[in-house]
């Protein structure tokens, strides 16, 4: 059977074969019949687009680079989720990679989407040193956008939260609730900016409200279960054991929890914890947990129309939204009575 070309779609949906271009790269500039009359005279015709041909036509390729600091984490799935439903809307694809928590890891990725060209790339943050690099991309005409946080570089684009903030105002909630020795379980402050601003939300927290700050009952984990049960069986351990711990992410509460009930103790009974994502498993724990909710799903799908808005426009000029988190309240902290504080 002879392959059926783009010009002759065109003729049989009786548009030019530059609308059925459009129509391919960029739907939503076509109008939605005609979209149609496209998409009947494809079927009728078993045209499949050759879309590896239509990106060496162009700079750039119909594919958005994402990268994701952990697949261990459930949050960040829904961030994914949002960025590959809204590219699809617009007849994009994605490559994603994770980089581990490192800086190599993380560099080989960016180097390997480049050789791709890409529309765009979206950073689940970024790790330390590598702030110069994004830079050049831009200044290469690469779109970027980093989500995940509000950064404080003007000249970088970002979709996130305000992670100093949130992570004070829980531990705020924690200190109203009398609680005085409060442990944090965070993730790799050592290694990301976006995490270092929760411990330094959590710090300013203590200070403001005068309490004291006790380094060891500080603990610096990578987000899995695993490693929230052992930094939890740690505080638990301690001579002078925290009353409520916060963990810089529900997947590290989660692990906690389970250390909690292997000693035999109960979660808020003998201690509170407190959570940081809002994972969809977070109101079905036992006890449901109080946590931050994050926007993970409207960051992804706003990340996506930055990255589309530049590719398009080819203005590369930094774009900043930073969106509001709330406090969920459930039942895995308690108030102390004035006798246990």
């Amino acid at each position: 059977m002879a392959k059926v070309t783009m010009q002759e779609i065109s003729k049989l949906a009786g548009v030019s074969p530059a609308t059925v271009s459009r129509a391919l790269h960029s739907p939503h500039l076509v109008r939605k019949d005609t979209r149609e009359r496209i998409t009947r005279a494809m079927e009728k015709s078993d045209y499949v687009y050759n879309a590896t041909a239509g990106d060496l036509s162009r700079k750039r390729s119909s594919m958005i680079g994402v990268i994701i600091p952990t697949t261990k984490s459930l949050v960040f799935s829904t961030s994914l989720l949002a960025i590959q439903e809204a590219a699809q809307e617009n007849n994009f694809s994605i490559m994603a990679g994770s980089s581990k928590y490192d800086l190599e890891t993380e560099s080989a990725l960016i180097s390997q989407f480049q050789e791709r060209r890409p529309a765009g790339i979206i950073l689940t943050g970024f790790l330390k040193g590598q702030q110069a690099s994004i830079k050049r991309l831009i200044r290469n005409g690469m779109p970027c956008v980093v989500i995940w946080d509000k950064l404080a570089d003007p000249d970088l684009s970002y979709v996130g939260f305000d992670n100093f903030k949130a992570t004070y105002a829980v531990t705020e909630y924690l200190i109203s609730l009398r609680h005085r020795r409060i442990g944090l379980i965070i993730g790799p402050y050592s290694k990301v900016d976006r995490v270092r601003r929760r411990l330094e939300g959590f710090l300013a927290a203590l200070k403001d409200y005068g309490l004291p700050h006790h380094p060891r009952m500080i603990i610096e984990k990578e987000p899995t279960l695993i490693d929230g049960k052992e930094a939890m069986a740690r505080l638990m351990d301690m001579p002078e054991r925290p009353s409520a711990v916060l963990a810089a992410s529900d997947t590290l509460a989660m692990g906690a929890m389970a250390a909690v009930r292997d000693m035999d103790l109960g979660v808020p009974e003998n201690v509170s914890i407190a959570g940081f994502d809002d994972i969809d498993i977070a109101a079905y724990s036992n006890p449901p947990l109080t946590t931050v909710r994050v926007p993970a799903y409207e960051i992804g799908r706003l990340a996506v129309k930055v990255i589309l808005d530049m590719a398009k426009t080819g203005d590369l000029r930094a774009q900043h939204y930073c969106l509001d988190t709330s406090l969920i309240i459930r039942k895995s902290c308690r108030k102390l009575q004035k006798n246990e504080t």
